[in-house]
């Protein structure tokens, strides 16, 4: 049986190969800034059942990218990301990230995000965006 997202979470168009290992991914637009979540399943998990490190800094590097560009309206290269294990989210919890923009250069974004496994910090992330370009897609609103 299929987990239902929260209301308001629609499924995320596929960005690229990599992500599309980690489907189904979920947004929603709040405000300002995109929130991605998902319900940890096994390919998300290491042999203990719960979200591996790696999973969680791609998903993290997405979440804060997808958000430069919408914040800020450029895109670019991740020029640096770091990340704080705070919890675990072990298979069928709800992951939820949301973004902050620190502060944008003309040519830099920075950005951070906490992410919440069925309501508890499990990660947050810190990220330096490049600002070369315009976003290559845009996301459809949110119904």
């Amino acid at each position: 049986m299929t987990q239902q997202p929260p209301p308001g979470f629609e499924l995320l168009p596929p960005i690229d190969e990599v992500m599309a290992n980690y489907a189904p991914i979920h947004f929603r637009r709040e405000g300002d800034h995109i929130a991605l979540g998902f319900h940890v399943g096994s390919q998300h998990c290491n042999r203990r059942g719960v979200c591996q490190g790696g999973v969680w800094a791609c998903v993290a590097d997405v979440q804060l990218g997808i958000n430069v560009g919408t914040m800020t309206g450029l895109s670019g290269p991740t020029v640096s990301l770091s990340l704080d294990y705070l919890g675990e989210a072990a298979i069928g919890r709800w992951v939820e990230g949301r973004t902050r923009l620190l502060r944008k250069t003309p040519k830099l974004a920075f950005v951070d995000a906490t992410f919440t496994a069925d309501g508890e910090l499990a990660l947050r992330a810190n990220g330096i965006f490049r600002l070369k370009w315009a976003p290559e897609r845009q996301l459809p609103p949110t119904a």
